[in-house]
């Protein structure tokens, strides 16, 4: 009742004083941890005894959407493009949500991102004796390289270890991919 109470006063003053509208449809009282405000949610945090802030499930899954689609693998422009593309959105909103607890939810795109960047550049290989040249070229053991190069399907083999050793994570740091933990590490510091 004192939240009502409060709420009311608080809506009679913007609209009386400083004439502007308040959306009352927007507008609700609740618990922190209940609401969200600019697209930002609200957790307690017990060791510190306050509230802290978070990226919410549908803004995380919003930005893995455009990652899959600058990542798709039917898109048909340079894999340097994309990378490009990729930084941009990356970029974007970790600016945006540097303020919250965000370091979980870039390690996990990280993770989407280089994984669906993996399986573009396994795309762009196209025939396997490519691909057999090339995890060559990045010191996949011949062995290695001719079972990889066999597969056929593009999410599974991406996931294999000769792969992610070929397509280390430094080597696509090289290649001009952002990575949104360092990049949300150097924003904070």
């Amino acid at each position: 009742k004192a939240a009502a109470r409060v709420m009311e006063s608080v809506t009679k003053y913007i609209e009386n004083v400083l004439r502007l509208k308040v959306n009352r449809g927007k507008s609700k009282i609740g618990r922190p941890t209940e609401i969200q405000y600019l697209g930002f949610t609200f957790y307690y945090q017990f060791q510190e005894k306050k509230y802290k802030i978070k990226v919410p499930k549908k803004s995380l899954d919003k930005v893995m959407k455009k990652v899959r689609k600058l990542t798709s693998r039917k898109w048909g422009v340079s894999n340097s493009y994309k990378a490009q593309k990729i930084a941009e959105v990356v970029r974007g909103w970790i600016n945006y949500f540097k303020i919250g607890s965000i370091l979980t939810a870039t390690r996990r795109l990280d993770t989407v991102i280089r994984y669906r960047f993996r399986m573009c550049i396994w795309k762009h290989w196209k025939n396997p004796k490519t691909r057999y040249k090339n995890l060559v070229k990045l010191g996949v053991s011949k062995k290695n390289a001719k079972s990889a190069a066999g597969f056929h399907g593009y999410a599974r083999v991406c996931r294999t270890e000769t792969i992610c050793y070929a397509m280390s994570n430094a080597r696509l740091k090289k290649f001009g991919l952002l990575s949104a933990e360092e990049y949300f590490c150097q924003t904070r510091c």
